[in-house]
């Protein structure tokens, strides 16, 4: 019978690999739009490819997007099972783990709903492909923390350990997120769909105004 550690270590690497590869075609998206619309005529074999990367990178960014998503409720339900829940719910390590993972998989799962929202429209302006990158991007930093404190529960250690150490962050102690914290996210996410929404309307209505002729 195969070790449950091992396939949570597969869902893990799964999770990891999609996310990874979701902020890093996002990130070449954002690029490659700041070349067209900055840069664009200055060198055209640039132009060519700041072009192609930006008519693939969207795709794949979304795709990946929801298989790591995917891959994460897969990876919470492969550690449940790896570990007795008593050690789990006793260690504060974990409990860290837990509280980086939750905050990531709802930054994903924004970005996510947006996207399905919107579609190809949420890069149509600045602020709001701005913002959904800005999701995606977080969300990857904070997967890059909680991998470093799942090092740490499987006794391995993390490359992440004097990088935490400069920033005096120590993944032991229990964290806990202060009551207007709490607030804050449970109420960010919404705002800040509503406002999306009524930027894109905007510039649609914009896009569809004609000038009229003398």
């Amino acid at each position: 019978m195969v070790d449950p550690r091992v396939i949570h270590s597969i869902t893990i690497e799964m999770c990891t690999g999609f996310l990874l590869l979701a902020g890093t075609a996002v990130a070449v998206k954002v690029v490659s739009d700041w070349w067209l619309r900055n840069l664009r005529g200055h060198v055209n074999r640039f132009d060519k490819w700041a072009l192609a990367a930006s008519r693939f990178a969207e795709p794949a960014s979304y795709f990946a997007l929801i298989a790591g998503v995917l891959a994460a409720f897969l990876s919470m339900v492969t550690g449940s099972l790896a570990w007795p829940a008593d050690q789990l719910w006793a260690s504060e390590t974990v409990h860290n783990k837990i509280l980086v993972t939750s905050t990531s998989q709802t930054l994903f799962l924004g970005a996510v709903l947006l996207r399905a929202r919107y579609r190809f429209e949420i890069w149509m302006t600045r602020g709001t492909g701005g913002f959904y990158a800005l999701l995606v991007l977080t969300g990857d930093g904070l997967m890059v923390l909680q991998n470093s404190i799942a090092g740490h529960l499987a006794g391995k250690g993390s490359l992440m350990d004097d990088f935490l150490a400069t920033m005096s962050i120590d993944t032991h102690p229990m964290w806990v997120f202060p009551a207007w914290a709490s607030i804050v996210i449970m109420l960010a996410f919404p705002l800040a769909a509503l406002l999306v929404g009524l930027r894109l309307r905007a510039s649609a209505k914009r896009m569809r105004i004609q000038p009229v002729s003398a």
